[in-house]
């Protein structure tokens, strides 16, 4: 009779006795909630608690991201950031850090999960990081120094004049030859009796050129006057033409100076950045705007150094987004510069994160269910005075 050997019995047995035991750890009641935890939690479609914090870098420009004089860190952005990791229950370290560059490199390298603050989405940046939903909506836009007082409009004015030098130049020509003309004309003729010039004759180069400037500017005193037919003819041109060319840069004069108001009230779209001494902070939207239209410009550390160079007369104009400049405008120089009013370029911020983060999808949805509530967008127009 063929039999089984005993050791056949221990090796069925061995693997059943493991299955039982394994079953039996299965029911366990901490294992078998923690894994009916998991499940639940990838049936809703939630998100898995992160352990580890998140490194958050804060670029430290007011009035998205700054730290206080007791070393707390706060910022419009911050308190973005605070209620988007309250949506996922994460825990996170925040770093200040004052130059753009770092943060870049920092999202590259691997010291920073993310950034926050003043960081705008830009082509340059996009190339080298990734993105989240924007988180506040911004642009660039230029502040100019206040200018008041009687020198103030005199230098505007002779700006303005400066800029018509070409016409200007026409005119005095045009004055000059005519009164040449005239006194080429009206001169005394030798062989005429002496009897017949009068004081009112044209009777010099001097006398020709004084009357084109009073029959210009219509004053017509008639203390000299043409006498011959030709000399009236000449007369009649110069007084139609005269009418037209002061009109003309009577009007020129006045809109260029109402374009300068207009510009420097506004700075919307429409202002004209070339010729003017431009300053920018290094690494900022302005900077790259500047950059993208190749005008020359200063490059400052900061934004806080290149307000106060505008404010000092070292410039003309400051670029840089508009959060920031209302922020430090009415914080440090109301009295001194103008708060800018339109936008040169729209632009958005968000939160930066190294290319193919896990942290991108959780973070558009949360920023995607705050940024659309009412109460988010109140509180956003309160923080800007807007």
């Amino acid at each position: 009779m063929f039999t089984i050997p005993r050791r056949s019995h221990g090796n069925i047995g061995n693997p059943v006795r493991r299955a039982g035991r394994l079953f039996r750890l299965l029911l366990a009641p901490p294992v078998l909630g923690a894994c009916l935890a998991v499940a639940m939690g990838c049936a809703s479609g939630a998100e898995p608690r992160r352990i580890e914090p998140v490194r958050v870098a804060v670029y430290d420009v007011p009035p998205y991201g700054y730290v206080q004089a007791d070393g707390s860190i706060s910022g419009i952005s911050v308190d973005l950031w605070r209620r988007i990791v309250g949506e996922m229950e994460w825990q996170f370290e925040l770093t200040p850090v004052s130059d753009m560059e770092a943060i870049l490199s920092g999202l590259e390298q691997g010291p920073f999960d993310a950034a926050i603050g003043a960081i705008t989405i830009t082509p340059e940046r996009a190339e080298r990081v990734d993105f989240s939903y924007p988180a506040h909506r911004s642009g660039v836009a230029v502040a100019f120094r206040k200018e008041t007082g009687l020198l103030a409009e005199l230098m505007s004015y002779g700006a303005a004049a400066a800029d018509l030098g070409s016409l200007i130049l026409v005119i005095l020509t045009m004055l000059f030859l005519t009164g040449i003309v005239m006194w080429y004309i009206e001169r005394p003729n030798r062989s005429a009796p002496a009897e017949t010039e009068t004081e009112s004759s044209v009777v010099n180069l001097r006398d020709g050129i004084y009357w084109a400037v009073v029959t210009m500017t219509t004053v017509g005193y008639g203390d000299k006057t043409p006498k011959t037919h030709y000399g009236r003819l000449i007369a009649i041109v110069w007084m139609l033409s005269s009418v037209i060319l002061v009109s003309l840069l009577s009007t020129s004069l006045v809109s260029r100076l109402t374009a300068e108001r207009v510009e420097s009230g506004t700075g919307g779209a429409a202002v004209d950045l070339t010729g003017k001494k431009l300053a920018a902070a290094v690494h900022s939207s302005g900077a790259e705007y500047l950059d993208e239209l190749h005008l020359p410009y200063t490059k400052y550390q900061n934004l806080p150094e290149a307000l106060e160079a505008l404010a000092n007369g070292q410039s003309n104009a400051v670029v840089n987004s508009m959060g920031a400049l209302q922020f430090f405008i009415a914080k440090r120089y109301a009295k001194r510069l103008q708060m800018p009013q339109g936008l040169l370029a729209p632009a958005y911020m968000a939160v930066a994160l190294p290319e193919h983060s896990p942290l991108k999808k959780p973070i558009d949805r949360a920023l995607m269910k705050i940024t659309a509530g009412a109460e988010w967008r109140s509180f956003e127009e309160r923080f800007f005075g807007r």
